[in-house]
């Protein structure tokens, strides 16, 4: 069931990673110490979004959790024609789970 998962998982990811071709990378860094607000970094800058902020070529914010930015995606109909000219199964929203960068993670040798 596990590898089931796995491939159904690679199939979607490759299947609609060409939607994604216009937009830009994008790196969670975190949510900000006591407000609803999280910070990420696009092309170098860093922005602070909250709840409802609308990202480029990514969606909208859902939810901010220390660990998650929570994005959702809806399709435009052009890209669910695409999607059903490839054979692929149409939905209506992407949810993206963006992992927290932690950029104080840093290799260090044990003495």
């Amino acid at each position: 069931m596990k590898n089931m998962m796995l491939l159904v998982s690679v199939f979607v990811f490759l299947l609609f990673s060409a939607s994604f071709t216009d937009a830009q990378e994008i790196q969670y860094l975190g949510k900000l110490v006591g407000r609803e607000a999280g910070l990420i970094r696009m092309s170098g800058q860093d922005y602070e979004v909250s709840e409802g902020t609308v990202i480029p070529g990514w969606g909208t914010v859902k939810e901010i959790t220390d660990r998650l930015l929570i994005l959702q995606r809806v399709l435009s109909e052009a890209e669910k024609e695409e999607i059903a000219r490839q054979g692929g199964a149409i939905y209506e929203i992407l949810e993206i789970h963006l992992p927290h960068q932690d950029l104080r993670l840093v290799p260090v040798p044990i003495p």
